[in-house]
């Protein structure tokens, strides 16, 4: 494919090469309407599996769309997805994560929203594949780690922080990336760790410079819920790791530096601390007893890195630009 093409997929990957493997041969079956193309792209973050040699063997099986990779030496999820931006060939760049598969009209889809509207930013839904049985103490409002994003059956201009995208599938318009700006790298994972929030950032960022952002339900893209991401373990760690991001993307206000956190925040941070003590000291259950551990983890981990700011206290949860 020697013209430009109409939208890049981009994978951004780490040390996941057997997830990868559906992830490229969904997208090798895209379906696009004659005149539109796609390429897919990798961006191998340092990976150190068998991920160049996947990469390799699915380019040579993918017949009709060319599958390329390009390697991002800085360790971290914001500097793999600005350098797909890059890198990329169409004026689309799509991401999708190395253990999601997209339906076979997913960047069709993501084409049709923006020739329809103008868009700078695209954003489908994202629904859950279960690789493992749903645990017991898995409460509707702990499907954070899920990864999963439904805002209904009609697309939508968003207008809200409540409607940001997770670049698990999102779609950027790579001309506007120079104005409105890239990824920042102080945020999102690195290696195995879960702090980030650069997708966040970059949605609440391009919207406040007024970018046509819209949510386009029928890009659909499927994020496998593997047996380790329903683990107590991961759990808590997921929890207190987002907490710190959460509390690190607090936007500065002269009345916090009294407070350090907003009144409400306070609340719930006491609210939590109080349901745990209280399943910890009386009957409840293992479950209960996860399920308040998890809360408390969240908030004592917002006010730990919100004292760190309020003190001055050099700040090791997130990177240095």
């Amino acid at each position: 494919m020697s013209a430009q093409p109409s939208i890049t997929a981009a994978v951004c990957t780490y040390n996941r090469c057997g997830s990868l493997k559906d992830t490229l041969r969904s997208l090798a079956a895209q379906a696009l309407p004659s005149g539109q193309t796609i390429e897919i792209l990798v961006v191998d973050n340092n990976s150190t599996d068998d991920t160049r040699q996947v990469v390799q063997e699915e380019a040579a099986r993918s017949a009709q769309w060319p599958i390329r990779s390009v390697l991002e030496p800085h360790q971290g999820i914001a500097f793999a997805r600005n350098r797909a931006l890059l890198g990329a060939r169409g004026e689309y760049v799509a991401y999708v994560d190395d253990d999601a598969v997209a339906d076979a009209g997913w960047a069709a889809a993501i084409l049709r929203c923006a020739q329809e509207t103008g868009a700078d930013m695209v954003g489908g839904r994202i629904l859950p594949l279960w690789l493992a049985d749903r645990p017991r103490w898995l409460a509707d409002d702990l499907m954070g780690p899920i990864t999963a994003f439904n805002l209904g059956l009609a697309r939508v201009r968003c207008s809200a922080p409540a409607q940001a995208f997770l670049t698990t599938n999102c779609a950027l318009r790579r001309s506007r990336a120079d104005r409105l700006g890239l990824f920042d790298v102080t945020l999102g994972r690195r290696g195995t760790r879960w702090v980030g929030g650069e997708d966040f950032e970059l949605f609440i960022r391009w919207l406040r410079q007024g970018a046509a952002i819209y949510y386009e339900p029928t890009a659909v893209v499927h994020h496998k819920v593997e047996p380790e991401r329903v683990t107590p373990q991961f759990y808590r760690r997921w929890y207190e790791d987002v907490g710190y991001t959460q509390a690190h993307q607090l936007e500065p206000k002269w009345h916090y530096r009294l407070s350090i956190v907003p009144a409400w925040r306070w609340k719930k941070l006491l609210a939590a601390g109080a349901r745990y003590a209280t399943t910890r000291l009386g009957r409840a259950g293992e479950d209960a007893r996860l399920q308040t551990e998890l809360w408390w983890k969240f908030e004592r981990s917002f006010l730990k890195e919100r004292v760190d700011h309020w003190i001055g206290k050099p700040d090791c949860h997130f990177a240095k630009a």
